[in-house]
């Protein structure tokens, strides 16, 4: 049995009829009849009561055209869904973030994609870096957003990747440091200072993160207290505990007490790629990168490569100094770092 059954009998139960029936759906009268013929048979059931001049329904034709009728609900709606998801209004995304990376642009693309298809079922989760990769790779992710080192291991995977982020790193430290008034710093200007940083995915990436940048610039980073939370890590901060390296794209609302200054050494520069699978094509995952890269541009040539105006190669951004704010984060990363001529270490750090 098929649908087309199914909109057979329904036509002729409709009618009361197989002549109007057959006229309404285009057939022929005796190919109709066969066709219901054939269909009763098959169910061992007789649906219709038929003589010379009338036509009607059995007590089991009168149940089954109930239930026909909502077969070919279910149907018709389930390929309206399905085309609507391939047109990209409705269906479902997955996004795979590491939040103090995404602050300024994720949230603000996520209600332009609600707005533009408010049928469309969106799940973001908190992914390490290193998670996010094998995720997109198995199709259960549509988009990723991980540091540069991420976006090379990822070659010959099958996926795509965007730059969307290159930026100048910062340092934040307390209101009180002897610095704190500096409008800009070299990092060599902090190698007697503590370096403390934030523990993300149960991994010492930022750490190490730290340490490969402070290495790259001629000293060995003094390492100090660690925080789980953003809150703790601002209060480490504030308090005077230490200085903290962060890209200025993490950069939150202001604290009190905690200022953050940008670094004036070029080539620091940070990079975070969004990454897709090219295997599993989706409108609504196409239109939801067109808006991250529409609302990324908007954040200016400081941050985006997207940026109008940005005429920079990509290995040497064009550096301008940043304003003040708070809590930076690396994303996972790991001592398998990767160096990229200009940009030194600063987009390298790996993670598990």
């Amino acid at each position: 049995m098929e649908l087309r059954h199914l909109r057979y009998f329904i036509a002729v139960a409709e009618a009361l009829s197989f002549s109007r029936a057959a006229t309404r759906l285009r057939l022929s009268q005796p190919s109709l009849s066969t066709q219901i013929r054939d269909l009763e048979t098959e169910l061992h059931v007789k649906l219709l009561e038929r003589d010379r001049s009338n036509v009607s329904l059995t007590d089991a034709g009168t149940v089954f055209l109930k239930e026909a009728r909502s077969v070919l609900s279910r149907a018709d709606k389930a390929v309206a869904r399905a085309r609507e998801a391939a047109a990209g209004i409705t269906g479902e995304l997955r996004i795979a973030t590491v939040d103090s990376l995404t602050i300024k642009f994720l949230p603000v693309s996520l209600t332009r994609l609600h707005v533009s298809t408010p049928t469309a079922r969106v799940h973001v989760q908190e992914r390490a870096p290193s998670e996010q990769l094998p995720l997109l790779q198995a199709g259960k992710l549509h988009v990723g957003f991980v540091p540069m080192h991420f976006a090379r291991l990822a070659a010959g995977r099958g996926l795509g990747k965007v730059n969307i982020i290159r930026c100048p790193l910062a340092v934040m430290m307390s209101a009180a440091h002897p610095l704190a008034k500096q409008s800009g710093l070299h990092l060599l200007e902090l190698a007697d200072s503590t370096f403390i940083h934030i523990t993300m995915f149960g991994s010492d990436a930022q750490r190490m993160w730290t340490e490969e940048i402070c290495e790259s610039m001629g000293f060995v980073a003094r390492i100090g207290s660690s925080a789980s939370t953003v809150d703790n890590l601002m209060s480490l901060v504030s308090a005077g505990a230490g200085v903290m390296l962060i890209p200025i794209v993490a950069q939150r609302p202001e604290t009190p007490g905690v200022v953050v200054i940008p670094l004036l050494d070029p080539g620091l520069d940070y990079e975070l790629h969004m990454m897709y699978n090219e295997k599993y094509p989706s409108d609504l995952r196409d239109t939801f990168m067109d808006i991250v890269k529409e609302e990324v541009a908007k954040l200016g040539p400081l941050y985006s490569p997207l940026a109008e105006g940005n005429t920079a190669p990509r290995s040497n951004h064009k550096r301008k100094r940043s304003g003040n704010g708070n809590h930076g984060g690396t994303g996972d990363g790991s001592d398998d770092g990767a160096s990229d001529g200009s940009h030194r270490h600063a987009t390298s750090a790996a993670g598990k």
